[in-house]
Order: structure tokens, then sequence, then C-alpha cells
């Protein structure tokens, strides 16, 4: 009799996931992380585009979706060499954080995922940056290319001191020492 219940287990497991994909987020190309901070002369925006992960989806059940997503945070341009420097080695320390990932936990949102039709999920993870993980949800905006791909866009504030990153006080921030952060990626199927 167990067997038998090990067996109807194992066959409802398979058939959740049997038509989970697997999309890979590769460096380069249309992919980006940026932020933008002000500080007390002017503001800037830094970006990257060295950003890479998977996204493993079911676009019949989202919610047994899971993301993974790694930024090599060391390259990070503002556009003016001194900061980039000073932010780097001061604030990031990327000699010893090179990079942020994202590994998700759960996603929550509506029940199935048509193509060229965007949509908002949630997904909930687990965020290392600078040597420290918290949890956090993030508004995800969704879209099924029926060539093969999804683009997934993300805007989304970061409170540096929760992460041990101390904000210097001649950079302006939102309220609480938050950086806003948009992520953009294009995951291709496997």
């Amino acid at each position: 009799m167990r067997f038998a219940t090990a067996l109807l287990v194992l066959a409802v497991a398979t058939t959740l996931h049997a038509d989970s994909r697997t999309y890979t987020i590769a460096k380069g190309g249309s992919n980006v992380a940026e932020f933008h901070a002000e500080d007390t002369y002017d503001s800037f925006d830094g970006k990257t585009s060295d950003v890479t992960g998977t996204i493993v989806a079911d676009p019949a059940n989202p919610a047994v979706s899971s993301v993974q997503v790694t930024i090599n945070i060391d390259s990070l341009d503002t556009g003016v060499s001194l900061r980039n420097k000073e932010m780097r080695e001061r604030y990031l320390q990327t000699d010893k954080f090179s990079t942020a990932t994202f590994k998700s936990v759960s996603v929550t949102g509506p029940a199935s995922i048509a193509p060229n039709q965007p949509i908002e999920i949630s997904v909930t993870g687990d965020l290392t940056l600078h040597g420290v993980t918290r949890r956090m949800t993030i508004p995800v905006r969704i879209v099924l290319i029926p060539d093969g791909r999804i683009h997934a866009t993300s805007n989304f504030k970061i409170h540096m001191p929760d992460f041990g990153i101390n904000v210097p006080h001649t950079i302006l921030v939102t309220v609480n020492d938050e950086v806003p952060v948009r992520l953009d990626v294009w995951a291709v199927g496997k």
C-alpha cells in the first residue's frame, strides 16, 4: 500500500511540473540592473548589463515557478570613474561582495499566463547583498513571448542599512535610506 501511495504522489508531482520550462538570463544584451541616487550636487544613475540567472516557469501554473538572478555589482557604472571607484570600495566593498543574488521562495499572481498578455506577479525571495541576506517581496511584470522568451521587469527599493551599507550623508536618497532599483531581463527558453 505504501508503494502504491508513493507512486501516486510521484505521478502527481511529475504532472504538476510537466509543463515547466527553464529559461536562461544571459549576461549582456538587453538585460540590465539599474539604480538611482542623488548627492548634494546632482542625481546619478548606475547600471550594469552583467545580469545572469534562470527562471523555471509553467505558464499554466505560475505559482510553481522559481527565479534565481545574480547581478555583478562590481560592474555597476555611474558614468564617472572616480564615483565608481568610491562606490565600489567605500560602500559596496565589491572586493569582498562582488555580486548580489536573489533566489525566490514563492510566486503569487494569476492562475495562468497567456502569451503576449502582460501580468503582474509578486515574487518573494532572499536577496543577498553586501554579505547580508534578507527576505523581500518584489512586484514583477511578466510577458510570455511566443518565440520562447520571457520578459520580466521590476521596480523596487532597497533599504541600504538593512544590508550593512551606510549611505554617505552627501547622498540624499529617498526616505529611510532607500535606493530605487530597476531590473529588466529577457530570459530564453532551453
